[in-house]
């Protein structure tokens, strides 16, 4: 089965939404390892890049206190 490219374009923005809020409540976790937040924050980092040139700049101050969130 082959998604239409409004539909992979919908899951994907679902996605990284999903991705973000598993980022959030990782980041307010003391018992998570440096090295899983650190891949999370350059994941986060990325999604955020590519939300921002899509249009979806209204997420990044929100991203943006992720990353900072999972130092």
């Amino acid at each position: 089965m082959k998604l239409s490219d409004e539909d992979r374009d919908r899951l994907a923005l679902h996605t990284a939404f999903a991705v973000h809020q598993l980022a959030r409540y990782v980041a307010a976790r003391p018992d998570v390892p440096q090295d899983i937040r650190d891949r999370l924050r350059g994941h986060i980092s990325a999604i955020e890049g590519v939300m921002v040139t899509s249009g979806h700049d209204w997420i990044r101050d929100e991203m943006e206190a992720t990353e900072e969130a999972l130092q």
